[in-house]
Parts: structure tokens; C-alpha cells; sequence
């Protein structure tokens, strides 16, 4: 299934799981506090979300005094952005950044959004532009989104592997990750009420 922008429109959004989500307009108060706890695990001087949807992380972390950008590959959801630091692009093209830009580079659930074959261009733009830290959360196989579409989950997650087989990607790219930092997240009270834990990855230089 080739998954072109346009497939990422209101009804994605806002469709009430028909597509994907219920209304990501109500996801802004679990994603403050997400951002709340992020910036206190890696106290970032600047930070990148790539498929920040309408950017409540961004917006949150500008709140905190932490210059934050944002990148999303749905202009439907760049129209609906919170803050003026949205643009719109694609994670497999971040040429308009500099290497080590960014202190942090932020992406939840993105990289299941990416076909298999791109995922390596993908992982290094990432980790290109970022000085310190790359942040993933990753929807892995076993952990779609299964309200969505009663069900069936989310049809643009085309891309699930296991715990393992990313594990292994990283480190066939020889990127480093911070385990420390990952255990904290994957144990994160909001972690585990969320279903997050265990989907957690965090990258450094």
C-alpha cells in the first residue's frame, strides 16, 4: 500500500477511528505531559519533531523556554498546527538542516509510517541532525493502534517489526543508543498506562 500525503487528511485525524485516530485534537494533554518529562530526561538546548502532527510537543517545549521546530509530512495537519514553528516536509529529507542542528530530535511514532526500504535514510537524517539525541517511539509489531478501523489498526503503519529486529537495524547501522535513558522511558509511569513501554529508543552521538 503506497501511502501518499494526502491519505494523512481530516479523516485520518479527526474520523473517529474510522482511519486512525478518534480526534488527535484531544491528544494535546497527554502529549504536554510527554514533553514535560522528556525535557527533564535530556534537558535539551533546542529540539526537532519530525511527524509532529499539529506540533502540541513543540509548542509545549516553547512554552518551557526550549527552542523547538517542527516537521510534518501532512499539510492537513500543518494547517492545524499549534504553534507558527511548523513545516511541512518528510523525515527521509531533512537537507534543509545542518548536521548537529538540534540537541534533541523527537519522533513518535513516525518510523512505522515509513515503507522498509527507506527506513535507513530515514534513521541517518535523523541522526544527522542531531547534536546529541534522536528519541523514538516506535509502534512495533503486536502494538498497532487496535481501535482504529475496529480493529484492524492503523493502515498507514506499514512498516511493524519487533523489539529486536530494530534493535538490530541500529546497531547494523552502528548508531549508539543510550540505554540508560531508554530503560528510564520505558519504565515512565505514563509509559506503561499509555502502552508505551518497551517502544521506546533513544539514539546519541
Amino acid at each position: 500500500m503506497k501511502i501518499t500525503k494526502d491519505f494523512y487528511n481530516q479523516d485520518y485525524f479527526e474520523g473517529k477511528n474510522k482511519v486512525a485516530y478518534d480526534s488527535y485534537a484531544k491528544a494535546g494533554g497527554l502529549l504536554i505531559t510527554f514533553a514535560n518529562w522528556t525535557n527533564e530526561l535530556f534537558k535539551p538546548e533546542s529540539v526537532l519533531d519530525v511527524g509532529c502532527a499539529y506540533g502540541f510537543v513543540v509548542k509545549r517545549f516553547q512554552e518551557l523556554g526550549v527552542p523547538a521546530t517542527g516537521i510534518e509530512y501532512s499539510p492537513y495537519a500543518v494547517s492545524r498546527a499549534v504553534t507558527q514553528e511548523i513545516i511541512e516536509g518528510d523525515v527521509r529529507d531533512l537537507s534543509r538542516f545542518k548536521k548537529n542542528t538540534f540537541d534533541l530530535v523527537i519522533g513518535t511514532e513516525l518510523l512505522e509510517h515509513i515503507p522498509e526500504k527507506d527506513l535507513t535514510k530515514a534513521v541517518k537524517e535523523v541522526h544527522r541532525v542531531s547534536k546529541r539525541f534522536v528519541f523514538l517511539l516506535i509502534c512495533t509489531a503486536g502494538s498497532d493502534h487496535i481501535e482504529s478501523r475496529d480493529g484492524k489498526g492503523d493502515p498507514s503503519h506499514i512498516t511493524l517489526k519487533t523489539r529486536d529486529w530494530w534493535e538490530t537495524f541500529f546497531q547494523k547501522l552502528k548508531i549508539k543508543r543510550d540505554l540508560e535513558k531508554e530503560n528510564f522511558a520505558n519504565n515512565h509511569q505514563q509509559s506503561k498506562s499509555m502502552k508505551w513501554a518497551g517502544r521506546f529508543f533513544v539514539l546519541s552521538k
